[in-house]
Parts: structure tokens; C-alpha cells; sequence
């Protein structure tokens, strides 16, 4: 009797931490009150090139703390890109209207 009560508690403690691993998708930024997607472009971008990639890292940190400059010379780079597929594209071309939006609302903003 104990050896099964010893053997259900082991099984539920093991559920439970497998439960607890589970790896969730990083949420996509909001800022001025527009979603930028780039979780999604780094994951579009996951099989391209180091270059590509780097790309995309740099398009993250831009719209991470608001340098847009930053951001859209790295999503310019990945839209001059030669070897993007379409759905590659379509992301990039989708993230960069998302900037696009978030810089004229963040220009517009008045100054604190």
C-alpha cells in the first residue's frame, strides 16, 4: 500500500514539473498602441542566412527601445535581400508598416 501511494505521488510531482517547462512564444511588442510583430519576423527568418538574421536582431532591438531608424534600416536591408521567400516577404513587408505606423505616432506624441 505505501509503495503505491509512493508511486502515485512520484508520478503526479513528475506531471507537474513537466507541466512547468512548457516553452511559451515571446509576446509581440505594442508601442503607440500598434502591434509590431517581431517575434514573428525572427521566426520567419530562423532558416536564412547568419546575415538575415542579424538583420532581424537589430529590427528587435530598434522597435525594443523605440529607434526607429534602427529598425527600419534593418528591415530595409531584409527587404533588399535577395533569397527571402514569399512568405519571408510578406512578414517583413507586414513588420515594416507596423514600425511605419508606431514612428508617426511616436513623432506626433508632444514632447514631456
Amino acid at each position: 500500500m505505501k509503495t503505491t501511494t509512493w508511486i502515485k505521488s512520484t508520478v503526479l510531482v513528475g506531471l507537474i514539473a513537466l507541466a512547468g517547462c512548457s516553452k511559451q512564444k515571446p509576446a509581440a511588442p505594442v508601442l503607440q498602441g500598434v502591434t509590431i510583430d517581431s517575434p514573428r519576423l525572427r521566426e520567419a527568418l530562423s532558416t536564412a542566412s547568419p546575415e538575415l538574421q542579424t538583420a532581424a536582431a537589430e529590427v528587435a532591438m530598434g522597435v525594443r527601445y523605440h529607434d526607429y531608424p534602427r529598425a527600419m534600416a534593418g528591415l530595409d536591408k531584409l527587404a533588399n535581400a535577395p533569397g527571402l521567400t514569399e512568405a519571408q516577404k510578406k512578414v517583413v513587408g507586414e513588420v515594416t508598416e507596423q514600425v511605419k505606423q508606431a514612428a508617426a505616432k511616436d513623432t506626433a506624441q508632444p514632447a514631456r
